[in-house]
């Protein structure tokens, strides 16, 4: 299995409330507006690659990964329930259904994004809100590079 594994943790969302699901938060507009102008910083490192994007059911991961869809003018994005339970071995079995050179992009939620780093690379990073981390799959898994916002 070889390709890039972008990680993406969604960007800042509604504070807990009692009223209201976990999975029903949204961003707000000023996680929004930080996050399309991190995208002016992310468009080119992020080249020109067929990528799929996979993201967690929940809405803020959703609105996070329309983002990132609209802004590489990419067809669609697909749910992955893994992205919200943390089942990395249902990770590493997606990943192994593509072709060769996969290039996806993820986008989830901590503390799963940062465990499963740690658990595929060895290197504990924090993810911020709106963090993005590549790993690379060749040989071993490592961490190529990683941004946040400002």
């Amino acid at each position: 299995m070889k390709g890039e594994l972008i990680l993406v943790r969604h960007g800042k969302a509604e504070n807990r409330e009692v009223s209201k699901a976990d999975f029903d938060r949204l961003l707000t507009d000023k996680g929004k507006a930080e996050l399309a102008e991190f995208m002016q910083t992310l468009l080119p490192i992020l080249e020109k690659k067929p990528y799929l994007i996979w993201t967690s059911p929940l809405l803020r991961a959703k609105q996070t990964a329309v983002v990132f869809q609209q802004a590489l003018q990419l067809d669609q994005v697909v749910e992955k329930d893994f992205l919200a339970s943390g089942d990395l071995d249902a990770l590493k079995q997606a990943l192994n259904q593509l072709n060769e050179h996969f290039a996806v992009i993820c986008v989830g939620h901590e503390p799963i994004l940062g465990s499963w780093v740690k658990t595929l690379t060895g290197q504990a990073i924090p993810f911020k809100k709106a963090g993005v981390a590549s790993l690379l799959f060749e040989e071993e898994v490592r961490l190529d590079w990683r941004l946040a916002p400002k």
